[in-house]
């Protein structure tokens, strides 16, 4: 008997593989949120069954023909099962909904196979030892009945299963596993279900996705052979788009007779069990396989789609949360310090000359002017920023607490933020942050970013460069007042002992110390006035990649203790949703079709 060409089904069998494989892994992963499962999963049932009860298991092709008997509620599936096999497997009620689990029937290798989870897996398959075990409510409801049948060839399998429009929803879970495991499905119609609109969408899905569909009336009035009969076979066909052969069973028939009369086709010629088993098992396994893995990659498609969707409302709140970090950081307005204040001193003074460099050196006096400088600097922007008074000149302890302030009011606020809008966001996101949020310890967050921003001034290489080049060109540009600060820098250098000189002459030694003590704050003083004056007006554009620089550790240290935290819910599902699992579903569904292809 043929096979599958062995090219083609190895190919197809990665690719089948790898979709297997990314959907068993996609659905573990997300199995721990059931909101977020939903939104991925919801009404994939019918693709991933025939991925799993049809194309896995079956993708050696051993010639096995499934068939199901299915149909809608009290339409006589178990009649039919039973008529099939010429005797009474299944046990018959009069009752709706009278078969609770499946039942399988087939010869002795094949119920062997069954057994062993091999011909329909994710069911747990078991011996029937009572028929009644079929209608038992407490039966599990993944369970599934095998009975061996020597009498059937081991090229068939049927099924028995429960009705497909049932009020129990979990007989539609059954009914849909087992139609995907089926080869052919036997439609049980009856006058009342034939147009029954989950009747009919079930077996249109069926044939959709490359079952063989074969219509059967049960209970048919025999009047006028059958008109009745074929005119809503004939609307039940156009309405699935199916063209098999339609068998009938008369409403009046004889069932202990009729266990030895096939069931015929309404056009005679053969009946249904005859029909089966002259099917092309090959030919319908090829067909099937083939038109299943399209349909399966078509669905993908459209999952993966979905997929994508779910994803891009995750990643558009996770680079909305971002964003908030980043515009509160850019509200932060930092007041410099004395040490960056002083890098206009360090520029001065490599402007100095040897001579002035050498008595500088000694100069106490313009070590304190190093620090008026740097202070005049923080002063006269600290100023521009705040409004304070003229001569406010902050101390490095009241700058800290000014920005200690506002670090905790931006972060606080941040905080709040994250905290009113997670409940307004759209499920799945909302759950996500909303966990998260509530276990923000708000303290803490807020100590840890203090420590961050505030650990030092962060006086970078990158601005230091910045610095020097500002100045230089600012030196190149203002030679007049570049001429006064170098003479300020030239009084500066000698001060100390242009005032200890005369004193000297005229004390002999005494009184020097003290009138340093006057000279130096004099001296500090006229240095701030000059240096005030002089740079000014470029101290802003000085700054300017300083504050940037400082905005920008904000921003890292509310992303890394705020924004992350909250954010660790949508960012562990968007690693799954981007992940493994993913990319082997999209690579699965690319090589099955590549292999149908070839």
């Amino acid at each position: 008997m043929k096979t599958l060409e062995t090219d083609t089904r190895e190919a197809l069998g990665a690719g089948i593989e790898a979709c297997g494989r990314g959907v068993t892994t996609l659905q573990e992963a997300l199995r721990p949120d059931a909101v977020l499962a939903r939104a991925v999963f919801d009404g994939t049932d019918e693709w991933v069954n025939l991925l799993r009860y049809k194309l896995v298991p079956h993708l050696a092709g051993e010639g096995c023909l499934i068939a199901a008997v299915a149909g809608g509620t009290n339409t006589g599936k178990s009649t039919i099962f039973n008529l099939l096999q010429g005797r009474e497997v299944s046990p018959v009620r009069a009752t709706a909904a009278a078969t609770r689990r499946p039942l399988l029937a087939g010869g002795p290798g094949r119920t062997d196979q069954c057994l062993e989870g091999m011909l329909v897996p994710e069911f747990a398959p078991a011996p029937l030892e009572s028929p009644e075990a079929v209608l038992a409510r407490e039966t599990p409801s993944e369970r599934l009945f095998v009975a061996t049948n020597p009498d059937l060839p081991e090229r068939l399998v049927l099924l028995d299963t429960p009705d497909v429009d049932s009020i129990e929803k979990e007989h539609w879970a059954v009914a849909d596993h087992l139609r995907a495991a089926g080869d052919v499905i036997v439609a049980v119609l009856t006058g009342e279900k034939y147009r029954d609109e989950r009747v009919v969408a079930f077996f249109r899905e069926a044939h959709a996705s490359g079952r063989v569909v074969i219509p059967l009336m049960n209970k048919a009035d025999a009047a006028d052979e059958f008109a009745t009969a074929r005119q809503q076979l004939a609307e039940f066909r156009k309405d699935i788009a199916c063209d098999s052969p339609a068998f009938v069973v008369p409403h009046d028939f004889d069932l202990a007779q009729s266990y030895a009369a096939p069931i015929q086709a309404l056009d005679g010629g053969t009946d249904l069990l005859t029909y089966l088993l002259d099917l092309d098992v090959y030919a319908i396994k090829r067909r099937v396989f083939d038109s299943s893995v399209r349909h399966l990659a078509a669905r993908i498609e459209t999952f993966l789609e979905d997929v994508d969707a779910v994803a891009e409302v995750l990643r558009s709140v996770r680079d909305e949360y971002r964003a908030r970090a980043e515009r509160a950081a850019e509200k932060y307005d930092p007041a410099p310090g004395a040490a960056v204040g002083g890098l206009f001193h360090e520029f001065v003074q490599a402007r100095r000359g040897p001579f002035r460099r050498a008595i500088g050196s000694a100069s106490a006096t313009v070590a304190r002017s190093a620090v008026a400088v740097s202070r005049v600097v923080t002063r006269t922007l600290f100023r521009r920023a705040t409004l304070d008074p003229p001569d406010l000149a902050p101390s490095n302890e009241e700058i800290r607490s000014t920005h200690r302030q506002e670090i905790e009011r931006i972060t606080r606020d941040l905080a709040a933020g994250y905290l009113q809008s997670g409940g307004n966001l759209r499920e799945p996101a909302a759950h996500l942050l909303q966990e998260n949020v509530q276990r923000l310890d708000p303290e803490a967050a807020l100590d840890a970013v203090v420590k961050d921003v505030l650990r030092s001034e962060n006086i970078s290489d990158e601005f230091r460069k910045h610095a020097q080049h500002t100045i230089e060109t600012w030196w190149n540009d203002h030679k007049g007042r570049r001429h006064a600060l170098e003479a300020l820098d030239t009084i500066l250098a000698v001060m100390p002992a242009a005032i200890a000189a005369p004193i000297s002459m005229y004390t002999g030694g005494v009184g020097v110390p003290e009138a340093m003590v006057v000279a130096g704050p004099l001296a500090e003083q006229f240095v701030a006035r000059v240096i005030e004056y002089q740079f000014g007006d470029a101290m802003f554009d000085f700054l300017s990649p300083w504050r940037t620089e400082q905005q920008r550790h904000l921003a890292d240290a509310l992303l890394q203790r705020v924004t992350a935290p909250v954010l660790h819910g949508i960012e562990a599902m968007l690693e799954i949703l981007e992940g493994e699992a993913v990319d082997n579903l999209r690579k699965g569904r690319e090589q099955c079709l590549e292999a149908l292809q070839t």
